[in-house]
């Protein structure tokens, strides 16, 4: 094992896209502070400290180098793509700090603002589609051929790696005010539905935990590390386990954050009633 933890590889597209990010979140930090405002110092810390470090140990370190050699490095790679740090991401509020760094009406802001106000976007980033995107991202990557198709394929790979991660960014930032423009879907139905995904979630970890049928056309049988049927299995079962705790995990605090942006937007409501309630109650106090 210690050998496997030695082991390093370059992921070249999801590099340049983790070096695009540093980039243009420090461009925008910059900018901003430039301007005169502030911006929480525990975003950038984020943003320095857990995403950038984290991408980096993902696609070079270990879950990435044995990816090829150990399902259970590959789905530690997936879930932390798609789940972990794209929940660290939107910690960072990237596209909230571009928007006030360069302003609605700049040209950097007005780029974003069209971006994200287009349909295409308002679609992908609709909190029932991503669900469903991200319930099927791990069914398609593991249960298809496309899981072969990555692991001999590098160019497969790195689209991969970038589309799982921009999907799960995306995922998370349609549920968090001010990231991207807000869907009219009522509190309590998106609660259940992220109740039903809880369940669902389980669904695809308990499959490669439970089954005896190798994944991959028995790739990592005859290429894993150090190989062979019965390591196999038990390389697949513990992708299943980290697949269905790391989901499950994850999806606990989803359903407490929308509690929360509930409590919120039920407040707000009543007190815009509470004011026009008021102004009525002046506005009769000088008729009277």
């Amino acid at each position: 094992m210690s050998s496997q933890l030695a082991q390093w590889t370059i992921s070249p597209a999801i590099l340049a896209l983790t070096v695009a990010l540093g980039v243009g979140y420090t461009w925008a930090l910059t900018r901003l502070r430039a301007s005169g405002q502030r911006w929480p110092a525990w975003r950038s810390l984020i943003m320095y400290g857990l995403v950038l470090p984290g991408l980096v140990i993902t696609i070079c370190w270990w879950p990435a180098a044995m990816a090829h050699r150990s399902l259970a490095a590959y789905m530690t790679q997936l879930v932390l793509l798609s789940l972990i740090i794209p929940v660290l991401i939107t910690l960072t509020a990237p596209v909230l700090l571009v928007r006030r760094a360069s302003g609605e009406q700049g040209r950097v802001g007005g780029l974003i603002s069209a971006v994200f106000d287009s349909r295409p976007i308002r679609l992908a980033s609709h909190p029932l589609i991503t669900a469903l995107i991200l319930l099927a991202l791990p069914v398609l990557v593991v249960f298809t051929g496309l899981l072969r198709l990555t692991l001999t394929n590098a160019v497969a790979s790195g689209a991969m790696q970038v589309i799982v991660l921009l999907v799960g960014t995306l995922a998370v930032l349609s549920i968090v005010d001010g990231q991207v423009p807000a869907h009219s879907i009522a509190y309590p139905v998106l609660l259940f539905f992220a109740f039903f995904e809880l369940i669902v979630d389980a669904i695809p970890g308990a499959i490669l935990f439970f089954t005896t049928t190798l994944v991959g056309g028995g790739w990592y049988a005859l290429h894993g590390d150090p190989g062979g049927l019965q390591w196999a299995h038990d390389d697949q079962h513990t992708a299943g386990a980290i697949l269905w705790a790391v989901g499950e995990g994850m999806d606990v605090p989803f359903l407490l954050l929308i509690l929360i942006l509930w409590m919120r937007a039920d407040a707000a409501e009543a007190k815009r009633i509470d004011a026009v309630l008021d102004a009525q109650d002046a506005l009769r106090l000088l008729g009277d």
